[in-house]
């Protein structure tokens, strides 16, 4: 089995969820360890007991360079950070569409492979870790059917749906926020 720079980089990743979800900060510290820290009173600060619903725009693609999907591992950061502030997975309902040329990623590693001449789907290892952490993958099912795929050749854990804008406006009126993973990655 040859190790790649993008299979230690994924486990990092995905040695990294769990123990950041559980792991707190001390409140009110101003300075740790030399590092500026958030005031108790600062606004915005995400409270542990209330519901965070986001609904996210899949529009990154995997690098390269890096091995992973910025945009996924950015989501898989700002989970993180809620776990920080105390906000556990029963009180996070995140979506994330995958949709345009993104659809792709709703499939399985042969069902990629036949669109991209044997090649894995290199968002799998970052979609199943995000899975873990309660992430919900939608992807329009016109859009995966016109993939020329089937059933099979889709990843168990996404749900094949309406299309991406009937997604977002509706989730929106529901009281999710609209972002896009590229704006996560611009910070």
């Amino acid at each position: 089995m040859r190790i790649t720079t993008r299979t230690v980089l994924a486990c990092v990743f995905l040695a990294a969820i769990p123990a950041l979800a559980t792991a707190a900060e001390a409140p009110g510290a101003k300075v740790q360890n030399g590092a500026i820290r958030e005031s108790d009173d600062a606004p915005g600060r995400p409270e542990p007991g209330r519901i965070y619903k986001f609904v996210f725009d899949m529009n990154t693609p995997h690098d390269m360079t890096l091995g992973v999907n910025p945009g996924l591992r950015a989501l898989g950061e700002l989970i993180m950070e809620y776990a920080s502030h105390g906000v556990d997975a029963k009180h996070r309902s995140i979506v994330a569409v995958l949709h345009g040329h993104y659809a792709e990623l709703a499939l399985t590693d042969a069902g990629y492979g036949r669109l991209h001449v044997g090649d894995r789907n290199p968002a799998l290892t970052q979609m199943h870790a995000l899975e873990d952490q309660g992430v919900v993958f939608t992807a329009p099912a016109k859009e995966l059917s016109a993939l020329g795929v089937g059933r099979t050749d889709i990843q168990p854990g996404v749900k094949p749906g309406a299309r991406a804008e009937f997604v977002f406006l509706n989730l929106e009126a529901e009281g999710y926020v609209f972002d896009g993973t590229k704006s996560l990655i611009s910070d």
